[in-house]
């Protein structure tokens, strides 16, 4: 079985793919090495799309491995295959998408050569929206006077798919958590409400978060065989 390699742009998430990606792929049996590193020349977000590039290739090359990234799609660089034509689709999933397939693309027409081993992943719309799939987490970790339930309660309502929520200055993920729950911080307290959450649940409200991790399962699974 290969190694799987995700490449991310932050502590809280190498954290999420260490602390609960990993434990979930070894519960279904795949156990050989799943690792997460930041790019190289991230600080917690990513400047320029030769950077992540650079750490992708690198990656790619080593042996038996699968090579995928989580990169947020919100303040995602112009300068990422597929940003600028992706504009003209009609939804963020279809942009996501469009941006995914053109990372590859780029990837493999520079080297000249198919990468069978390559699944980007871009978030929709950030790390945080996986923190809108339940009220359970936030509910076990803050008391009620620590943070607005009420108005946490209508976000989640109001977005089946936390996937959904958008990218604007004044209502991303990011921002709508750091007004609802004062004194948020991600690192500290993403992963420990995603914790509570549960994979099952992460999976159920999140379909392109989804989508991935089915994609990421199939290819550690085929390369057993």
């Amino acid at each position: 079985m290969k190694r799987l390699v995700i490449i991310a742009e932050g502590d809280a998430e190498e954290n999420f793919v260490n602390s609960i990606l990993a434990p979930h792929f070894n519960s279904l049996g795949l156990y050989n090495g799943i690792q997460c590193f930041k790019i190289k020349k991230s600080n917690g977000g990513i400047s320029k799309y030769s950077d992540v590039k650079k750490d992708i290739i690198n990656t790619l090359y080593e042996n038996d491995v699968i090579v995928s990234t989580m990169l947020d799609f919100y303040r995602l660089p112009s300068s990422f295959p597929g940003k600028q034509t992706a504009v003209a689709l009609p939804t963020h999933l279809q942009q996501v998408e469009h941006i995914e397939e053109k990372l590859k693309e780029e990837i493999e027409t520079t080297q000249g050569c198919e990468f069978d081993n390559l699944i980007p992943y871009i978030q929709l719309h950030e790390f945080e929206a996986l923190v809108f799939s339940s009220i359970n987490g936030v509910d076990a970790l803050f008391e009620p006077s620590e943070f607005n339930r009420k108005e946490m309660l209508q976000v989640i309502n109001e977005y089946p798919n936390p996937e959904d929520i958008n990218d604007q200055p004044d209502t991303a993920p990011s921002v709508r958590l750091t007004k609802l729950i004062p004194g948020y911080e991600k690192v500290l307290y993403g992963i420990d409400i995603l914790h509570q959450h549960g994979m099952p649940t992460l999976l159920d409200r999140c379909p392109h978060f989804c989508a991935w991790i089915t994609k990421l399962e199939s290819a550690l699974r085929q390369s057993d065989l």
